[in-house]
């Protein structure tokens, strides 16, 4: 196969097939908010087809696990901060505790209560903890971009681009007869790295679709490379090398826009660490208030 033209351009490029990798992209999106549902509508079911009164004997101990459950959650936290703590058990163990309980606790209350809301202490009680699982909803989508898997091991930048840069020669090797993709790649790279960090969702939104254009453009220009080639070329040949160059550029583009992202994610959730907080403490301070109210009127 000869070294193909310079002047090679897209023309009209095909839009793309979605991706596997953008497939689980969209899931990891939407998964947080159809296990909310999922739980939502479960207390809710449970909750009709039981008929439980907040005040009845049933309602009342399924009031106390569902606090208990949410009390559990302070365990993980502690352990963290707490050195004596830190050798009891797998950190994993201890994260997969700390969502059970989580999703446990609300899911308690709401059959506890049967979404009635009695008093105003019973609603503040209630909301305050509404919004403290959600608050932990999004904290578990934003744990999941800056660590890997559920063993607290953060994601290191500086690894992430080694691994990129690690990827440079070979790539230089294997798309030497497609200089336009591999102009069309680095290009996206270096734009992509040399990008301003500015606001943390803006740098998410405009990342995502400049990967968008450079996987349409590449993939435009892998074709017409192939359609320069030799007529002598077999078509599993072609074939094979379309794979083969589509894997590669994909993988890299994927790799970029992990580097890049990473900043825009431990912002979102440095933030959200600040922001949950309050909401504990606001929670813990109503649901106290509730225990004595219920107990003492």
């Amino acid at each position: 196969m000869s070294a193909l033209p310079q002047s090679l351009s897209p023309s009209n490029p095909p839009r793309p097939a979605t991706s596997p990798a953008t497939a689980r992209a969209w899931w990891r999106a939407v998964q947080p908010l159809a296990w909310t549902l999922l739980v939502v509508a479960s207390a809710w079911v449970a909750g009709r087809a039981l008929q439980l009164d907040a005040g009845s004997d049933a309602g009342y101990w399924i009031g106390v696990a569902g606090g208990a459950a949410m009390l559990a959650l302070f365990v993980y936290p502690l352990r963290k901060r707490v050195p004596a703590l830190r050798h009891l058990g797998a950190t994993r163990h201890w994260f997969v505790f700390h969502m059970l309980m989580g999703v446990a606790g609300p899911w308690l209350i709401l059959v506890h209560c049967n979404f009635r809301i009695g008093s105003m202490n019973a609603a503040v009680a209630l909301f305050s903890m509404l919004i403290v699982a959600a608050s932990g909803v999004v904290g578990r989508y934003l744990y999941g971009h800056v660590h890997r898997g559920l063993d607290g091991r953060h994601a290191e930048l500086a690894e992430l681009r080694a691994k990129l840069e690690a990827t440079h020669e070979k790539l230089a090797v294997s798309l030497s007869l497609a200089p336009l993709v591999r102009e069309r790649l680095f290009g996206f790279e270096q734009a992509a790295l040399t990008a301003p960090a500015g606001n943390a969702l803006a740098l998410l939104w405009a990342s995502a679709r400049a990967a968008r254009s450079a996987r349409h453009d590449v993939r435009s220009l892998i074709d017409q490379a192939l359609a320069a080639a030799p007529q002598t070329l077999e078509a599993k040949r072609r074939r094979q090398i379309r794979a083969h160059w589509r894997r590669q550029t994909t993988l890299h583009i994927e790799q970029t826009l992990g580097v890049v992202q990473l900043r825009a994610w431990e912002r979102l959730f440095a933030l959200w660490h600040v922001l949950h907080l309050p909401f504990v403490y606001v929670m813990v301070a109503c649901a106290i208030a509730h225990v004595v109210a219920v107990h003492a009127y």
